[in-house]
């Protein structure tokens, strides 16, 4: 949304964490891939009571409607619901009724009436230019496998993923997490276990059919490493096209954006 709507998109509550200059050792992930990236320039964030009172705001975005609702009995007050949007990313399926918005929620398991999906995204400066070298069937670092969490910098987490064909994720607390697009960032394919129990509204913007395959042939056990080369060599173009199209943060803040038609020269408030 940032890098979209430049100072008009008004994050209330500035979290400090995403700008340039944070510390990142004390972050969750280790601030790996989404913070402290921001430059910090100047964001009018004053008054904003009046400013909903007298609708200067184009669009009002709860980030975390689950973790924090402030003003929402004023917004509530002032906005037709077409203008609010709650963000919905928790692990859970719990959906909040009648909050009198459009939500966007990551663990979508059923269709609800009011609410739409969403998912992860990467910054696209974080997604490699070009085709790295590859010298590892499957990358060493495994979810299942705690022992396998060996890397203490961004760069050489990435690093790990880059030279590997695969890497293997798969659900946790819920479907969707940052690990799938780091995988993806770097050039490499993930093996994502169980991937076709994955309800068709959670991570629904994977190349899902790439992604089904490469499943399948891991889970069967009877295709050679030198075959399994081949399918990432047939695949790997239109995964990183798909990347590239549909999972960067810009793509992910287009596709809210155009969902409820506001252009990008409108102003934004987020909570």
């Amino acid at each position: 949304m940032r890098s979209l709507l430049g100072p008009d998109f008004v994050d209330v509550g500035k979290l400090d964490s995403l700008y340039v200059g944070a510390d990142r050792t004390r972050m969750y992930g280790a601030g790996f891939s989404l913070y402290s990236m921001l430059p910090d320039i100047p964001v009018d964030r004053t008054d904003i009571p009046r400013k909903i009172a007298t609708r200067y705001f184009d669009l009002v975005i709860y980030g975390s409607i689950h973790r924090n609702q402030d003003y929402l009995h004023e917004v509530a007050s002032m906005y037709q619901a077409p203008h609010v949007i709650f963000l919905d990313g928790e692990d859970h399926p719990g959906y909040l009724n009648g909050l009198g918005g459009l939500t966007f929620k990551r663990e979508l398991y059923n269709p609800q009436p009011g609410c739409l999906p969403i998912h992860f995204a990467i910054p696209a400066e974080k997604i490699l230019s070009d085709p790295p070298h590859k010298s590892r069937l499957m990358a060493l670092m495994d979810p299942l496998n705690k022992s396998s969490y060996i890397y203490k910098d961004e760069a050489s987490y990435y690093a790990g993923y880059a030279k590997s064909f695969y890497a293997a994720t798969n659900k946790r607390a819920g479907w969707d997490c940052m690990r799938h697009y780091e995988i993806l960032a770097n050039w490499c394919i993930p093996y994502f276990r169980v991937f076709d129990q994955c309800p068709p509204l959670i991570c629904q913007r994977l190349p899902r059919r790439a992604i089904r395959l490469v499943q399948e042939c891991f889970d069967s056990g009877l295709i050679s490493p030198t075959t399994m080369e081949d399918i990432y060599a047939n695949l790997i173009d239109r995964v990183m096209t798909a990347v590239r199209r549909d999972l960067t943060t810009e793509a992910l803040a287009t596709y809210v954006l155009n969902t409820v038609g506001v252009t990008k020269k409108e102003t934004v408030c987020v909570s």
